[in-house]
């Protein structure tokens, strides 16, 4: 059996351990925005939940034209682009990375310890969670699909051991054009939260797999310890989502993508966006990946 298939019957071996117990769970559990309990049950079930009409479809609009406007792009798979620090580029985009539903779910999947002990100190509840990036994800008409992946540093841990079972970030992929199947919408593993490997390094279809169909508007919660890849898009527009990603206080700067807020920017943020993004400022940006501006793209 090669590599994918051995990925492939492992997830197999789960589903079937699913359908004895639960039910399969073939489908992504939608729930309402303010609805916390029931979306850490989802979270706890399959690895992700998708958070229905979290924003508005006209926010949602107006937020799409400031990720395509925004000017700091880094490449991804053939007709993918990040659009990297949007907060540096406008800050409504903090509606977004301050939603308190998303903010709640993020201190309950990463939070540490709240109360001390005799042998453990406690770190300030309200500095456990901070904001690792705001940057834009855009399939444009006839985008490759993603790499099945799991989020950084999943990729850069040892592989000859097991993966940690519980989230080092959580990433939040806010769906601002419709997200479906045609337009490349996320595909996610259920039940992958389990596995802790690596999926198979292959942009094909798994086993499984589950678009994250939604409505502008919407949010997909996805921590890093869940097989996901951006689909394909088929359609003649743009796909755009804005991805907020969520670490806690011990992780540094994870990827060579991930640009620190400008100092100045940071300066005219409210206190508590401040809170959550003062650790950037302190970011050793080194290690850079290839970024480019949209006016130095050739015509």
């Amino acid at each position: 059996m090669g590599r994918l298939g051995a990925f492939r019957e492992s997830y197999r071996v789960l589903l079937l351990a699913k359908v004895e117990t639960n039910g399969s769970r073939d489908v992504m559990q939608y729930v309402a925005s303010d609805d916390v309990q029931q979306a850490v049950e989802a979270i706890d079930s399959d690895g992700c939940v998708v958070l229905e009409n979290a924003v508005s479809e006209s926010v949602a609009a107006d937020l799409t034209e400031l990720v395509l406007s925004s000017p700091t792009r880094t490449p991804g798979v053939s007709g993918y682009e990040f659009v990297v620090c949007l907060l540096n580029h406008d800050q409504r985009f903090l509606q977004l990375a301050m939603h308190p539903t998303v903010l709640e779910l993020a201190r309950h999947l990463l939070g540490g310890r709240t109360e001390p002990a005799p042998n453990a100190f406690a770190w300030p509840a309200e500095h456990q969670v901070l904001l690792g990036s705001v940057d834009g994800l855009v399939a444009h008409a006839g985008s490759d699909p993603g790499w099945w992946h799991m989020d950084s540093p999943m990729g850069q841990l040892n592989q000859s051991r097991p993966l940690p079972d519980f989230p080092i970030i959580v990433n939040t992929i806010w769906m601002l054009t419709p997200f479906r199947e045609e337009t490349g919408a996320t595909r996610v593993l259920p039940g992958s939260q389990h596995f802790r490997h690596l999926p198979p390094a292959t942009q094909e279809a798994l086993d499984g797999q589950v678009h994250c169909s939604a409505s502008p508007g919407s949010v997909l919660v996805v921590p890093n310890t869940v097989w996901h890849a951006a689909g394909t898009n088929q359609t003649d527009q743009p796909r755009v989502a804005v991805a907020c990603n969520y670490q806690p206080w011990w992780v540094g700067r994870l990827t060579m993508d991930a640009y620190p807020i400008d100092r100045e920017v940071w300066e005219k943020l409210p206190p508590k966006a401040q809170a959550l993004t003062r650790h950037q400022l302190e970011w050793n940006t080194e290690f850079r990946g290839q970024t480019h501006r949209v006016s130095d793209r050739p015509s």
